[in-house]
């Protein structure tokens, strides 16, 4: 019986300790919940200086997101009241990779801010999750007292449910510096 017990200890401490919890790579779950995705990262990383200026501009999430959702990214010249800058974006086969592309090159030792819509979902209809790792990625929430001008030329309580998360914020904004 001592021996029986011991072993089925022995299994329960093998099966918890791989790869379920402190010391795995693992960022964190899959998706946040059927159908659904989690923002995982965002490159280049908020905060980061001397990017190299043809570097892409990528997301990924923990699940495939919807159609459509990449018209919900932009990245824009200083700070969010700076002028938008024009990119193609394209999602790879399985739609939890975006990369964008500027349309023109950057300027070299200049301030840039991706901005990431709030109101993004996953093919599964399910609102995106930012708040796991967003904001330990540096990413800050885009309140009112960040919303000077306008975006894109509109105002922004004109801007689509796209950009607007549950939280009141039109989004993410992370920011970096070329070289």
């Amino acid at each position: 019986m001592t021996k029986w017990i011991g072993g089925l200890a022995a299994l329960l401490a093998a099966a918890l300790g791989s790869g379920c919890g402190g010391g795995s790579d693992m960022m964190g779950p899959e998706t946040p919940g059927p159908g659904g995705a989690a923002f995982m990262s965002v490159s280049p990383a908020a905060g980061a200086a001397s990017v190299a200026l043809g570097s892409p501009i990528t997301f990924r999430f923990s699940g495939a997101m919807g159609a459509g959702m990449e018209q919900y990214v932009d990245l824009h010249m200083g700070d969010l009241s700076g002028p938008e800058l024009a990119m193609s974006c394209a999602w790879s086969t399985d739609r939890t990779l975006l990369t964008c592309t500027p349309g023109s090159p950057l300027a070299s030792r200049t301030t840039y801010a991706i901005h990431l819509g709030g109101g993004m979902v996953s093919a599964g209809g399910m609102a995106a999750d930012y708040t796991t790792y967003g904001p330990g990625m540096g990413g800050q929430w885009i309140m009112g007292n960040m919303m000077t001008g306008t975006h894109g030329g509109m105002g922004w309580g004109m801007m689509g449910g796209g950009w607007r998360n549950a939280n009141g914020s039109y989004g993410m904004v992370f920011t970096f510096t070329t070289a």
